[in-house]
């Protein structure tokens, strides 16, 4: 295929996929933790003008952040802004400050957009890193795949922590590929700016450059070179790394050496809230080892965790072949990669395993199946083109290119019929082996994105009633759903929290329904009947309860 070809392929998938996106976005509801990402917003955006003159600018921006604290009293306390780098929710809040943005729905709606960008831009460099890796087929094939997965889709619209976070590792990786391939100091810049912006959305990102300082040391000690050009290459990381980290962390500006360890070890203390897996309800501290690869299994298409599990087993084989094989390679430099490509490929499963290693035997927290850990979509991705690569090679000798390349478009729109199957609802997704009744074992919306939708659902059942009275039976804020209606509709709806006596009708999204023990506060009263069931592909979502008439 020529280069033309290839490119135009390529402008047309990002041209199709922006439209899509553009066509889409305002489909999706409100994450629980958005309207804190926007207090965050604008909580340092007004503490970074106090340096500045703009006292017109300042006050506005003042006045927003009092206006969301005075609107949203069920917001954590203002110690949380310590744990949030500014990279995504400074921009967002001085957008909506320069543009006026009055009506929440359009903050919300231009901030899912703009999360949705940053995705979009690190598919295209995931794109380069398997180009580089493999061939263009291979690299289109999985650039489809990272960005059609639907957990990650749906995700990639409203999740701002972890999807972004996901999004600044891959482009942080690229260009770590890039230093293996050339190793300047532009490229070693740039990969520790990106993870630098990676770990102020999660702090797991700190890893990367102590990842990256490890492979070089292993370089070194294996071709014997002087420990002065290790030292030299491990002090530029660092200093690049944590300068990085700086300029665009206004917290720790706050702080003297002492204080930040402090608080990098508060980044691994979390609410022990408990959650539902596997039909058994367990603190979020003390799950069990399976919760990580079980969620992964459930809510990946089956296909795409068989293609993974060949990629793995062939990783995991060349491997060990290596090992075993060490001592008759030369020279000794050549011990541990025989070239940049299985670099890659070490680094991509080596940092697969270290990760998930920590979050099975170190009893890390989770919450909302396995989104803390979006990340790995990168490694696992990698991983399952690597086993798809090797499949194309062994299979083009016994049929045709033709056949093969027809198989992968089959795969592709299997992928996007998936999405289209769940919308706006893919951050919900699970796979065909799960059956009804085994999603009920497992926690279903716990970002609460069907608060939306069932508000709407509500408003049309009462369009000519003046106010509407509703209830909550579950711990999400509820309230703070309205904030993607338009303003009239708003103004219609009175929320008593858990008072059912008081309501018209009652949310129930399911979280803890299974624990009646555990949902007791929250059991509806018998004068109300169901008024919505909303399901999709066996998915119990959401139920609205309304008061019989007397």
């Amino acid at each position: 295929m020529t280069t033309d070809k290839k490119n135009y392929f390529l402008i047309l998938f990002f041209s199709i996929y922006i439209f899509f996106g553009i066509f889409i976005y305002r489909d999706f509801g409100i994450g629980v933790e958005e309207h804190f990402q926007r207090l965050n917003g604008f909580y340092w955006l007004d503490y970074l003008l106090s340096f500045s003159d703009f006292s017109t600018f300042k006050e506005s921006v003042n006045l927003k952040y009092k206006n969301i604290l005075s609107t949203n009293p069920n917001l954590p306390n203002i110690v949380f802004f310590n744990f949030y780098g500014v990279i995504f929710d400074v921009p967002a809040a001085f957008l909506e400050t320069i543009f006026n943005l009055e009506n929440s729905k359009s903050y919300f709606e231009i901030r899912h957009f703009l999360n949705f960008l940053i995705f979009l831009v690190s598919a295209f460099f995931f794109y380069k890193i398997l180009l580089k890796r493999f061939n263009f087929f291979i690299a289109f094939f999985g650039l489809n795949i990272y960005s059609f997965t639907p957990r990650i889709f749906g995700d990639s619209f409203y999740n701002n922590k972890d999807v972004l976070f996901l999004s600044l590792l891959t482009i942080a990786i690229s260009f770590l590929f890039n230093f293996f391939d050339k190793q300047n100091n532009k490229n070693l810049i740039l990969f520790c700016f990106f993870s630098a912006l990676a770990t102020s959305t999660r702090i797991m990102g700190i890893y990367l450059p102590i990842f990256l300082i490890f492979f070089i040391f292993l370089e070194f000690l294996t071709n014997k070179k002087n420990i002065l050009d290790f030292l030299n290459l491990s002090f530029k990381i660092i200093f690049f790394y944590t300068l990085s980290l700086y300029l665009h962390y206004p917290y720790i500006w706050q702080l003297n050496i002492f204080e930040i360890s402090d608080w990098f070890n508060k980044f691994f203390y979390s609410m022990n809230l408990k959650i539902l897996f596997n039909g058994h309800y367990y603190y979020m501290n003390y799950l069990p080892r399976s919760y990580l690869p079980v969620w992964i299994f459930i809510s990946t298409p089956f296909i795409l965790f068989i293609l993974f599990i060949i990629g793995f087993f062939l990783f995991l084989k060349r491997f060990f072949y290596r090992l075993i094989n060490i001592h008759n390679l030369k020279p000794i430099g050549s011990d541990l990669w025989m070239s940049n490509n299985e670099k890659k490929d070490i680094f991509i499963l080596f940092s697969f395993f270290s990760f998930l290693t920590y979050a099975i035997f170190f009893n890390v927290a989770m919450l909302s199946g396995w989104r803390h850990f979006y990340f790995l979509h990168i490694f696992f991705t990698y991983i399952l083109i690597f086993g798809f690569f090797n499949l194309v090679i062994y299979f083009k000798k016994k049929i045709s290119l033709k056949i093969i390349y027809s198989l992968t478009i089959l795969l592709i729109i299997f992928l996007i019929y998936e999405n289209v199957k769940f919308h706006p609802y893919q951050s919900l997704y699970f796979n065909n082996l799960m059956s009804k009744e085994r999603i009920k074992n497992f926690q279903v919306d716990t970002p609460s994105l069907s608060r939306v939708d069932a508000l709407k659902s509500i408003l049309i059942d009462s369009r000519n009633k003046k106010h509407i009275f509703i209830a909550n039976a579950s711990w999400t804020p509820f309230m703070n759903g309205k904030d993607l209606l338009e303003p009239e509709l708003k103004k219609k709806l009175v929320f008593t929290g858990q008072n059912f006596m008081k309501a018209d009708y009652i949310y129930d999204n399911f979280i803890y329904k299974s624990d009646k023990k555990y949902n007791k506060g929250n059991m509806i009263p018998i004068n109300f009947t169901i008024f919505k069931k909303f399901v999709i592909n066996n998915v119990h979502i959401y139920s609205i309860y309304k008061k019989k008439d007397k």
